[in-house]
Protein backbone atom coordinates (compact mmCIF):
# COMPACT_ATOMS: atom_id res chain seq x y z
CA UNK A 1 0.00 0.00 0.00
CA UNK A 2 1.17 3.67 -1.17
CA UNK A 3 -0.12 6.75 1.10
CA UNK A 4 0.39 10.32 0.11
CA UNK A 5 -0.95 13.02 2.65
CA UNK A 6 -0.52 16.76 3.05
CA UNK A 7 1.33 15.74 6.71
CA UNK A 8 2.61 13.32 8.12
CA UNK A 9 -0.64 10.91 9.50
CA UNK A 10 1.66 7.59 9.89
CA UNK A 11 -0.16 6.90 13.18
CA UNK A 12 -3.32 7.16 12.57
CA UNK A 13 -2.93 5.18 8.98
CA UNK A 14 -0.88 2.42 10.42
CA UNK A 15 -4.06 2.02 13.21
CA UNK A 16 -7.34 2.84 10.66
CA UNK A 17 -5.42 -0.23 8.54
CA UNK A 18 -5.38 -2.33 11.24
CA UNK A 19 -8.33 -1.97 12.78
CA UNK A 20 -9.74 -1.92 8.36
CA UNK A 21 -8.21 -5.71 7.85
CA UNK A 22 -8.99 -7.18 11.32
CA UNK A 23 -12.78 -6.55 10.63
CA UNK A 24 -12.60 -8.47 7.27
CA UNK A 25 -10.33 -11.05 8.40
CA UNK A 26 -12.48 -12.07 11.37
CA UNK A 27 -15.51 -11.86 9.03
CA UNK A 28 -14.25 -14.12 6.50
CA UNK A 29 -13.26 -17.18 9.64
CA UNK A 30 -17.07 -16.86 9.61
CA UNK A 31 -18.17 -16.62 6.53
CA UNK A 32 -16.27 -18.73 3.37
CA UNK A 33 -18.92 -17.66 0.57
CA UNK A 34 -17.94 -13.70 1.98
CA UNK A 35 -14.48 -14.90 1.13
CA UNK A 36 -14.84 -17.14 -2.14
CA UNK A 37 -17.66 -16.08 -3.63
CA UNK A 38 -17.19 -15.48 -7.64
CA UNK A 39 -20.62 -13.97 -7.55
CA UNK A 40 -23.43 -11.72 -5.58
CA UNK A 41 -23.97 -13.48 -1.71
CA UNK A 42 -26.59 -12.59 0.55
CA UNK A 43 -26.40 -9.58 2.89
CA UNK A 44 -25.49 -10.43 6.53
CA UNK A 45 -26.83 -7.74 8.95
CA UNK A 46 -24.25 -8.47 11.59
CA UNK A 47 -21.47 -7.92 9.65
CA UNK A 48 -19.38 -5.04 9.57
CA UNK A 49 -19.88 -2.17 7.94
CA UNK A 50 -16.81 -2.18 5.46
CA UNK A 51 -18.58 -6.06 4.38
CA UNK A 52 -22.04 -4.84 3.63
CA UNK A 53 -20.89 -2.10 1.66
CA UNK A 54 -18.58 -4.77 -0.60
CA UNK A 55 -21.55 -7.00 -0.75
CA UNK A 56 -23.89 -4.27 -1.88
CA UNK A 57 -21.75 -2.56 -4.32
CA UNK A 58 -20.31 -6.58 -5.93
CA UNK A 59 -24.21 -7.32 -6.00
CA UNK A 60 -25.13 -4.52 -7.96
CA UNK A 61 -21.98 -4.85 -10.53
CA UNK A 62 -23.18 -9.15 -10.76
CA UNK A 63 -19.57 -9.88 -9.44
CA UNK A 64 -18.14 -11.68 -5.70
CA UNK A 65 -17.74 -9.48 -2.83
CA UNK A 66 -13.83 -9.90 -2.69
CA UNK A 67 -13.91 -8.01 -5.89
CA UNK A 68 -13.55 -5.38 -4.09
CA UNK A 69 -11.66 -5.94 -1.20
CA UNK A 70 -8.58 -4.08 -2.20
CA UNK A 71 -10.77 -0.66 -3.27
CA UNK A 72 -12.91 -1.04 -0.12
CA UNK A 73 -9.39 -0.73 1.84
CA UNK A 74 -8.47 2.14 -0.39
CA UNK A 75 -11.37 3.65 0.31
CA UNK A 76 -12.10 3.48 4.10
CA UNK A 77 -7.97 4.53 4.51
CA UNK A 78 -8.93 7.56 2.59
CA UNK A 79 -12.32 8.60 4.09
CA UNK A 80 -10.11 8.28 7.55
CA UNK A 81 -7.12 9.81 6.62
CA UNK A 82 -9.17 12.80 4.87
CA UNK A 83 -10.60 13.83 8.60
CA UNK A 84 -6.85 15.15 9.09
CA UNK A 85 -5.94 16.26 5.65
CA UNK A 86 -7.67 18.01 2.70
CA UNK A 87 -5.71 16.16 0.03
CA UNK A 88 -4.85 12.02 -0.05
CA UNK A 89 -3.73 9.42 -2.17
CA UNK A 90 -4.09 5.56 -1.28
CA UNK A 91 -2.89 3.37 -3.75
CA UNK A 92 -3.60 -0.44 -2.74
CA UNK A 93 -2.59 -2.86 -5.59
CA UNK A 94 -3.24 -0.48 -8.45
CA UNK A 95 -6.65 0.62 -6.99
CA UNK A 96 -6.90 4.22 -5.86
CA UNK A 97 -9.01 6.20 -3.42
CA UNK A 98 -7.45 10.08 -4.88
CA UNK A 99 -8.00 13.49 -3.49
CA UNK A 100 -6.73 16.10 -5.17
CA UNK A 101 -6.79 19.99 -5.19
CA UNK A 102 -5.60 20.06 -8.62
CA UNK A 103 -6.06 18.48 -11.96
CA UNK A 104 -4.10 14.81 -11.97
CA UNK A 105 -2.17 12.87 -14.72
CA UNK A 106 -2.71 9.16 -14.08
CA UNK A 107 -0.21 6.83 -16.01
CA UNK A 108 -1.16 3.86 -17.34
CA UNK A 109 1.50 0.22 -16.88
CA UNK A 110 0.25 -2.22 -19.35
CA UNK A 111 3.47 -4.33 -18.85
CA UNK A 112 6.99 -4.35 -19.48
CA UNK A 113 8.20 -1.98 -22.66
CA UNK A 114 4.70 -2.08 -23.84
CA UNK A 115 4.41 1.21 -25.81
CA UNK A 116 0.98 2.07 -24.54
CA UNK A 117 2.53 2.97 -21.08
CA UNK A 118 3.30 6.66 -22.30
CA UNK A 119 -0.44 7.09 -22.77
CA UNK A 120 -1.96 8.97 -19.34
CA UNK A 121 -5.02 10.17 -18.38
CA UNK A 122 -6.07 13.72 -17.47
CA UNK A 123 -8.75 14.05 -14.16
CA UNK A 124 -10.32 16.76 -13.83
CA UNK A 125 -10.40 18.67 -9.99
CA UNK A 126 -13.40 17.74 -8.31
CA UNK A 127 -14.85 18.58 -4.86
CA UNK A 128 -15.47 14.72 -4.76
CA UNK A 129 -12.52 12.37 -4.10
CA UNK A 130 -12.29 9.71 -7.18
CA UNK A 131 -12.08 5.41 -7.32
CA UNK A 132 -9.73 4.43 -9.29
CA UNK A 133 -9.10 0.70 -9.59
CA UNK A 134 -7.68 -1.47 -12.31
CA UNK A 135 -7.79 -5.54 -13.09
CA UNK A 136 -5.46 -7.20 -15.65
CA UNK A 137 -5.15 -10.75 -16.68
CA UNK A 138 -1.41 -9.84 -17.31
CA UNK A 139 -0.13 -7.61 -15.11
CA UNK A 140 -0.45 -8.18 -11.14
CA UNK A 141 -2.08 -10.48 -8.99
CA UNK A 142 -5.74 -10.00 -9.99
CA UNK A 143 -8.40 -12.61 -10.80
CA UNK A 144 -9.47 -12.26 -14.63
CA UNK A 145 -11.39 -14.42 -16.45
CA UNK A 146 -10.30 -12.09 -19.64
CA UNK A 147 -7.17 -11.39 -21.82
CA UNK A 148 -6.57 -7.77 -21.09
CA UNK A 149 -3.90 -5.87 -19.90
CA UNK A 150 -5.99 -3.10 -18.36
CA UNK A 151 -9.32 -2.50 -17.24
CA UNK A 152 -9.94 0.61 -15.38
CA UNK A 153 -12.74 2.25 -13.74
CA UNK A 154 -12.71 5.72 -12.59
CA UNK A 155 -15.54 6.64 -10.76
CA UNK A 156 -16.65 8.46 -7.13
CA UNK A 157 -16.51 5.16 -5.28
CA UNK A 158 -13.69 2.90 -4.89
CA UNK A 159 -15.63 -0.26 -3.86
CA UNK A 160 -17.72 0.29 -7.21
CA UNK A 161 -14.95 0.99 -9.58
CA UNK A 162 -12.96 -1.67 -8.50
CA UNK A 163 -16.11 -4.37 -8.95
CA UNK A 164 -16.37 -2.98 -12.21
CA UNK A 165 -12.91 -2.70 -13.72
CA UNK A 166 -13.02 -6.95 -12.73
CA UNK A 167 -16.83 -7.61 -14.45
CA UNK A 168 -15.48 -5.71 -17.67
CA UNK A 169 -11.72 -7.31 -17.50
CA UNK A 170 -13.83 -10.31 -17.53
CA UNK A 171 -15.46 -10.12 -20.43
CA UNK A 172 -12.13 -8.93 -22.51
CA UNK A 173 -11.29 -11.97 -23.97
CA UNK A 174 -9.56 -10.52 -27.41
CA UNK A 175 -9.37 -6.71 -28.43
CA UNK A 176 -12.78 -6.89 -30.34
CA UNK A 177 -14.49 -7.03 -27.02
CA UNK A 178 -13.39 -3.81 -26.26
CA UNK A 179 -16.38 -2.62 -27.13
CA UNK A 180 -18.89 -4.70 -24.87
CA UNK A 181 -16.79 -3.29 -22.11
CA UNK A 182 -17.49 0.24 -22.69
CA UNK A 183 -21.16 -1.16 -23.23
CA UNK A 184 -21.16 -2.48 -20.06
CA UNK A 185 -19.16 0.70 -18.09
CA UNK A 186 -21.70 2.71 -19.69
CA UNK A 187 -24.97 0.83 -18.22
CA UNK A 188 -24.10 2.23 -14.52
CA UNK A 189 -24.35 5.81 -14.13
CA UNK A 190 -21.82 5.99 -11.54
CA UNK A 191 -19.37 5.72 -14.39
CA UNK A 192 -17.12 8.61 -15.03
CA UNK A 193 -14.77 7.14 -17.47
CA UNK A 194 -12.94 3.94 -18.13
CA UNK A 195 -10.46 2.73 -20.16
CA UNK A 196 -9.56 -1.13 -21.60
CA UNK A 197 -6.04 -2.23 -23.03
CA UNK A 198 -5.99 -5.61 -25.06
CA UNK A 199 -2.84 -7.36 -27.40
CA UNK A 200 -1.74 -3.04 -28.42
CA UNK A 201 -5.21 -1.87 -28.51
CA UNK A 202 -6.91 1.24 -26.23
CA UNK A 203 -10.01 1.86 -26.20
CA UNK A 204 -11.76 4.42 -24.04
CA UNK A 205 -15.16 6.35 -22.83
CA UNK A 206 -16.43 8.84 -20.64
CA UNK A 207 -15.35 12.54 -19.02
CA UNK A 208 -11.66 11.61 -19.00
CA UNK A 209 -9.21 12.98 -21.72
CA UNK A 210 -6.47 10.97 -23.02
CA UNK A 211 -2.32 12.17 -23.36
CA UNK A 212 0.81 11.33 -24.33
CA UNK A 213 0.07 9.89 -27.79
CA UNK A 214 3.52 9.20 -30.12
Amino acid sequence: MFIKTCKDLKAIAFDALYNIRKDLENYILKSKDFFTSLVPIKQDKNAPSIVKKMVRTSSVVGVGPMACVAGAVSEEMGKILLKYCDECIVENGGDIFLKLNKDTNLGLYVGKDNPLNNVYIILKKSDKPYGICTSSAKVGPSLSFGASEASLIISHNTYFSDCLASACGNIIKNEKDLQKAIDLARTFQETIGCCFVCNGKIAFWGDIELGGWQ
